[in-house]
């Protein structure tokens, strides 16, 4: 999948995207620019320059990451959760949350780092093994097998 730099950079002014807000900003980008109305918001894992791995949220529409907050072309975007249109992020705002959260991120509703959530996990895993942490890809390993053989007894 590609990034498109100049559509990011034409949507970020559009929402007025601002500084670290990556999960509002690419929210809005779906609620607030109708042809995205349609889109992909996602919250994965990123790398950027320096190996930084990180929880970020961008869009995604016809096969193109469309990020309103980080105009870079060195980040690479691991996905973990997906939710079309704005009536898909707004049935994800209604999944129960932890008192302490926010309504975004959405992961958090999967518990710290969206551990419990599978996809998100795998986005985690990828990720280090893109950077070459193996010690950290195999801990999140341990925490999937763990939370899908809890998942099997219940």
């Amino acid at each position: 999948m590609t990034k498109d730099r100049i559509e990011s950079a034409r949507v970020r002014r559009l929402v007025r995207a601002k500084p670290k807000e990556c999960f509002i900003n690419a929210m809005r980008v779906v609620w607030d620019v109708p042809e995205y109305e349609d889109a992909d918001y996602v919250e994965g894992v990123i790398v950027t320059l320096g190996d930084l791995v990180t929880e970020h949220g961008w869009v995604e529409m016809d096969a193109v990451i469309v990020d309103p907050t980080l105009l870079e072309d060195d980040v690479v975007y691991f996905p973990g959760l997906r939710f079309t249109g704005g009536p898909g992020i707004s049935k994800a705002i209604e999944l129960p949350k932890p008192r302490y959260a926010q309504d975004l991120p959405i992961l958090n509703r999967f518990g710290c780092e969206g551990i419990k959530c599978p996809e998100f996990l795998a986005a985690w895993i990828a990720a280090y093994r893109h950077v070459g942490m193996e010690e950290m890809a195999r801990w999140y390993e341990e925490r999937k097998r763990r939370f899908a053989a809890e998942k099997v007894a219940v």
